[in-house]
């Protein structure tokens, strides 16, 4: 038989008549003291270290694709066509860039926040409202808005320059916001 849990309230937490208690912050972060304001897990990301997670994500990216490319050109030389193995390196390499992509930027940021490229520069994506981290069914609408937007207006990936939560316009899609951590 066990004993109940000794202490100062006999294992009732909170104590009575204290709810929520006094240290109690549902944001982790806010006003001292434990008040209810809203505020992210870390200050705003600014733009230039928004570019640079771009840039290392970017990069990774990159890689198999030059990788596929040359050795098409390895496989089949100066020929004017692109015979079946040069297409087929070609294809693969392409891929292999796509794989990552959804690793890194739909699986890896839906489950943690940060892609590869926001994890070296310190940077999170997170609810708006809550800090939360956001999942991977609205990150992977967050990415699809990206990638429809950057390839429609450049301004998607100027916004953050002059907006009040330098947010792009896939970030106020799928409300979130960029924190650095």
């Amino acid at each position: 038989m066990s004993t109940p849990p000794s202490g100062p309230y006999d294992g009732q937490y909170p104590p009575p008549g204290q709810y929520p208690p006094q240290d109690y912050n549902p944001y982790g972060q806010g006003f001292p003291g434990g008040g209810y304001g809203y505020a992210p897990p870390g200050r705003l990301a600014d733009w230039p270290i928004r570019v640079g997670a771009s840039l290392v994500d970017t990069l990774i990216m990159v890689i198999p694709s030059i990788a596929g490319v040359l050795a098409a050109l390895i496989i089949d030389g100066d020929q004017e066509e692109l015979g079946l193995a040069g297409g087929i390196a070609m294809i693969g390499g392409f891929l292999v860039a796509f794989g990552i992509w959804v690793w890194n930027r739909i699986i890896q940021q839906g489950r943690t926040g940060q892609s590869f490229g926001k994890k070296v520069t310190g940077l999170r994506v997170v609810d708006a409202h809550t800090g939360q981290l956001i999942g991977m069914g609205k990150n992977l609408g967050r990415e699809v808005c990206a990638q429809i937007f950057n390839q429609l207006c450049i301004l998607n990936l100027l916004w953050p320059l002059w907006d009040a939560k330098q947010q792009t316009w896939h970030d106020k899609v799928a409300d979130d916001v960029v924190v650095r951590v």
